[in-house]
C-alpha cells in the first residue's frame, strides 16, 4: 500500500465516522425540540410569549457534546420551528436569538487565552465587535426606556447582526477539551447570570423594534406601551432558568453524562 493509503485513508474514515455521529446527534436533539414545540408542555402569556421546554435539548447537547453540536442543533431547530410553530419565522427567529447566548456565553467563559493565541487578531476583532454592539444595543434600550426615543431600525439590525457574528468569530475554531467543567455549579450559575443579561438586552430590543411590530402589526411605540420592558426581560430570565436548569439536571443528575463519558 502506498504512503498515501497508509496515512490518509484511515483519517478520512475517522473523519466521516465522526461526522455521521455528529449528524445523528444533531438530528436526535433537533427532533426533541420539534416534539416539545408541538407538545402541550408550555405556559402561554397574553403577550404572545410562552415558557416552554423547546430549547432544553439544545442545552443538553451543549453540556454533553459542546458548542458546535449545540449551534448546529439550534440552526436545525430554527428551520423546524419556522415550519411547525404557530408563530412561524418570527417565533423561530426569536427563539434562536434567545437561545444562542445560553451556550455562547459559557463557551466564551470556558476559553483560555492560550486557545486563541494563534488567532489573536480575530479574537481581538470579535471582542471589539461584540463589546461595541452590546453597548449600542444597551444604549438603544436605555434611550427607549428613559426618553421613549426610537432609534433607527437599521442601526438596531446592524448591531444585532454584528453582535451575533462576533460570537461566531470568537468560537468558530474552538471546541471543548472537557465538558465536565459544567459540573461546577458556581461556573454554571455565573454563566447563567451573564447569559440572562445578554439575552435580556438583545431580545428586548429586537422584540420592540421587529418581532412585536411585525407579528402584531403595530409600531415600536405601541409595542412599548403594550408590553413593559421588565415583562420581556422577566419572561426571558424565567425561560433561561428553565432551559439551563432543566438541561443541567437531566445531564448531570440522572447519570446521562457519566454513561456517555464512561
Amino acid at each position: 500500500m502506498s504512503e498515501i493509503g497508509k496515512v490518509y485513508i484511515p483519517n478520512i474514515e475517522v473523519f466521516f465516522m465522526k461526522k455521521i455521529n455528529e449528524i445523528t446527534i444533531v438530528a436526535l436533539f433537533s427532533a426533541l425540540c420539534a416534539v416539545l414545540e408541538i407538545s402541550p408542555l408550555k405556559i402561554a402569556t397574553q403577550w404572545g410569549m410562552k415558557i416552554d421546554l423547546v430549547a432544553v435539548p439544545i442545552l443538553m447537547a451543549f453540556f454533553l457534546f459542546g458548542f458546535r453540536v449545540a449551534l448546529e442543533t439550534s440552526i436545525v431547530m430554527f428551520f423546524a420551528l419556522s415550519i411547525i410553530s404557530p408563530t412561524g419565522f418570527i417565533g423561530a427567529t426569536m427563539k434562536w436569538m434567545a437561545t444562542v447566548p445560553m451556550f455562547i456565553v459559557p463557551t466564551l467563559l470556558s476559553m483560555k487565552p492560550s486557545e486563541v493565541k494563534n488567532q489573536k487578531l480575530l479574537a481581538a476583532l470579535g471582542v471589539l465587535m461584540s463589546t461595541i454592539a452590546l453597548i449600542v444595543l444597551f444604549g438603544i434600550l436605555f434611550l427607549l426606556l428613559k426618553n421613549k426615543e426610537i432609534i433607527s431600525h437599521f442601526l438596531v439590525a446592524i448591531s444585532c447582526i454584528a453582535f451575533y457574528f462576533s460570537f461566531w468569530i470568537l468560537t468558530r475554531n474552538y471546541e471543548f477539551r472537557d465538558t465536565k467543567i459544567f459540573e461546577n455549579v458556581y461556573f454554571v450559575l455565573t454563566a447563567l447570570i451573564l447569559a440572562i443579561i445578554v439575552r435580556g438586552i438583545t431580545t428586548t430590543v429586537v422584540n420592540y423594534y421587529f418581532a412585536i411590530p411585525v407579528f402584531f402589526g403595530i409600531s415600536t411605540e405601541e409595542a412599548f406601551q403594550w408590553i413593559p420592558w421588565y415583562v420581556i426581560m422577566g419572561l426571558n430570565a424565567i425561560q433561561s432558568i428553565v432551559d439551563a436548569g432543566g438541561a443541567w439536571i437531566l445531564v448531570f443528575k440522572t447519570g446521562i453524562s457519566r454513561s456517555l463519558t464512561g
